[in-house]
């Protein structure tokens, strides 16, 4: 089995965007719904097609000429792209063009850049990358799907470098039907927000890389005893015990239902490890766990873990750690852990 690293990873989020400034100086939003904040695209996309392009598509270009730019790879062997509602401001332009025209004389433009893998083909033609290209829609763990697939191509031998994103974007409109549905907006719940975030990952040990990939699994709808025998794999497979794991990351939000999901994983397994939390930094979306394996493998690369990561009654417990396990769940139905190593 062939080892996985993650190379370099960049975000744009309702953070200050392609940078870490947040481990340090983060910015707290209090507003229920916060759109991303965006780097100056034309210092990376010429002027004439950045106008042409939806949000979720120049975020998805920049954090991934970002990233092709930290790695020194022009075409990477795959591209594996995570979203759940793909591109929604197109959608609805498209939607709304065809009210407003009465279904005549439509621009093909916003229904040709609607469709969730507008974002993937964009970026092959971009990195002119003709081999494996997919997208991944399945909810709340589209990320750890899309993941899951570039790691089982390169354990294959198929491919030695993969570009994965976890794309997706939020409009008024489909953010008040989320709140109705309690998903978002709820009393003390951190707020609805936007995520682009482009890895590079390798099986090349020589180069740099923040982290490995140690381990990564999936369960559907899972007994209290099937994921403690998932977790003890998992952590076997990276020659560990749970016992070993010295830091968890869960996606804790402020609301109930979610947050009641992580505490007997935690109560169970993880009662002597330091807790961690991203996304009061980094908001709720369905692909926001991204930005929790952002967080973990840049904190593994600086050698510390960020104040703003920690959950308040851990502030005193030790900075370095050698490991992270990050713990998401959507809907207490699918249960993801990811497993990181320090180099």
């Amino acid at each position: 089995m062939h080892k996985v690293y993650i190379q370099s990873a960049e975000q744009i989020s309702i953070q200050e965007p392609l940078c870490e400034r947040w481990m340090t100086e983060p910015i707290y939003h209090t507003a229920p719904l916060v759109q991303a904040i965006d780097p100056v695209f034309r210092d990376y996309i010429d002027a004439n097609s950045a106008r042409r392009m939806s949000p979720i598509m120049k975020r998805a270009l920049v954090t991934t000429i970002k990233v092709l730019n930290d790695t020194g790879i022009a075409h990477p062997d795959a591209i594996v792209t995570g979203t759940s509602i793909g591109c929604l401001t197109q959608v609805e332009r498209f939607l709304d063009s065809i009210d407003e025209n009465d279904e005549q004389l439509l621009k093909p433009t916003y229904f040709m850049q609607s469709t969730h893998n507008t974002v993937g083909s964009t970026l092959g033609i971009y990195t002119k990358t003709s081999s494996y290209n997919t997208t991944i829609s399945h909810g709340a763990i589209s990320f750890e799907l899309a993941l899951e697939d570039a790691v089982m191509q390169m354990q294959l031998g198929k491919v030695a470098h993969a570009l994965v994103g976890g794309h997706d974007e939020m409009v008024e409109h489909y953010y008040t039907l989320l709140k109705r549905a309690g998903y978002v907006g709820q009393a003390n719940m951190c707020p609805c927000s936007e995520v682009a975030v482009a890895m590079m990952l390798s099986t090349d040990a020589a180069s740099p890389c923040l982290c490995e990939l140690a381990g990564l699994a999936i369960c559907h709808n899972p007994t209290h005893q099937t994921i403690g025998l998932t977790l003890e794999r998992l952590a076997q497979q990276a020659g560990l015990t749970l016992g070993d794991i010295e830091a968890v990351m869960t996606g804790v939000n402020g609301n109930r239902p979610n947050d009641e999901a992580y505490a007997p994983l935690v109560q169970s397994w993880f009662a002597h490890a330091t807790l961690l939390r991203y996304k009061h930094l980094f908001g709720e979306n369905y692909t926001v766990s991204a930005l929790g394996l952002y967080a973990a493998a840049h904190s593994l690369s600086q050698g510390y873990l960020p104040e703003p990561l920690l959950v308040d009654n851990q502030s005193a417990t030790p900075r370095q750690v050698s490991n992270i396990l990050l713990l998401h769940h959507d809907d207490n139905n699918n249960f993801a852990f990811i497993l990181l190593k320090k180099v």
